[in-house]
Order: C-alpha cells, then sequence, then structure tokens
C-alpha cells in the first residue's frame, strides 16, 4: 500500500510504502517538548520505504537536545514533516502524518512514547531498527550529512 501527504503548502510531498496497514502499524505520540508543541503523530515501518520530495531549499533541518536527527521543517509554511537520521548511504526516518496530513492514519488511536530516559547511543540503535528506509528524490539532499553531531 502507498500513502501519500504534503506539507500545508505543498512544497514537501512524501510516499510512505508498506505492507502493513494503518491499524497495523498504528501511530506515536513522542512525548518530547518539541513533538508535543507540533502536535505530531508519527509512523515508521522498518520493512516499509519512504520519498520524500523535496527541493534543498524548501526545508529546514532543526536539530535539539541530542542532536541525532534532523527534523524537516518545511521553510515555507512551517509544517513539521520528518525526523531523519543517517550514517554512511543509509537513511531512516519517522513521518508526521498530522502534519501530512495523511488521512488514513488520522483516526487511529495514538500510542503516547516517552524516549527521555535513552541514551544517545540507545536512541540512535532504536531508530535504525524501527524507522523506516529513506529516499529523497533530489540528489543534493541525499548526499547531505543526516549522521548524529
Amino acid at each position: 500500500m502507498r500513502y501519500s501527504g504534503q506539507c500545508h503548502c505543498g512544497k514537501v510531498g512524501v510516499s510512505f510504502e508498506t505492507r502493513k496497514t494503518p491499524q497495523m502499524l498504528g501511530v506515536r505520540t513522542c512525548q518530547c517538548d518539541f513533538c508535543r508543541r507540533q502536535g505530531a503523530v508519527n509512523i515508521s515501518d522498518p520493512a516499509g520505504a519512504i520519498e520524500i520530495d523535496c527541493g534543498p531549499d524548501d526545508i529546514h533541518r532543526y536539530r535539539f537536545a541530542l542532536r541525532t536527527a534532523d527534523f524537516l521543517i518545511c521553510r515555507t509554511c512551517g509544517t513539521y514533516v520528518a525526523a531523519v537520521m543517517g550514517e554512511g548511504g543509509r537513511i531512516v526516518s519517522t513521518i508526521n502524518v498530522t502534519g501530512l496530513r495523511m488521512a488514513d492514519f488520522l483516526d487511529i488511536e495514538e500510542a503516547p512514547a516517552d524516549y527521555a530516559a535513552e541514551t544517545t547511543e540507545a536512541r540512535i540503535a532504536r531508530r535504525f531498527e524501527k524507522w523506516t528506509p529513506t529516499r529523497f528524490v533530489h540528489t543534493q539532499l541525499a548526499a547531505s550529512n543526516f549522521g548524529p553531531h
């Protein structure tokens, strides 16, 4: 199954491919201050695939706290689209179905997720295990360093 969404202004588009139904995947609400302020509701599937379509000037990359991931925010409308992390050629992400208005996921009961107690190493390992393999349509972004700093 393929699900698509875009930010409010439409400059950033996301395609999410999975063999699981939205109910099988479930949705998570990270309890960190950033995600709560954004009203973020995230999904990922390590057996799926995400494709992010935006130009390098269409997004702002924001890092905070442990600085292990880039939070992609549309420069035009301010929508938080995805959190992305990578190492070498491997890029993984989790996407914000609320910000992307992915209707199939909006009525699923949200499961709160609190990662505050994780060490930096544990957080990176969890993300590589649980987040979705990701590809950027524009190669300038694919070549960018999404690794932890």
